[in-house]
């Protein structure tokens, strides 16, 4: 008894390393979205590969901010680039 559940085990790992090895010839951008459904819209996790352009990643972070916390981020962005417009000037 104790043998065919072993067997069992045994082949469930198979199907997951079968699945590990097909992932492998995935593109990056296709991992990424194999994860992001696996786990979910709710669970919050953003993936974003390391060779996305830096505009794509900024804009995905925001996507995470409250209307209260991308207002806050906007509103000091302005404040810098005044500043650097006031200060560029003289």
């Amino acid at each position: 008894m104790y043998k065919n559940e072993l067997i069992l085990n045994n082949t469930q790992n198979n199907g997951v390393d079968a699945i590990l090895q097909y992932t492998d010839k995935l593109s990056i951008d296709e991992k990424a979205e194999l994860i992001e459904r696996l786990l979910d819209e709710e669970s919050g996790l953003m993936v974003v590969s390391a060779t996305t352009d830096l505009p794509d990643y900024i804009i995905a972070q925001t996507n995470l901010l409250s209307m209260k916390g991308l207002a806050y981020v906007w509103k000091a962005i302005a404040n810098r680039m005044l500043y650097e417009e006031n200060t560029s000037i003289r």
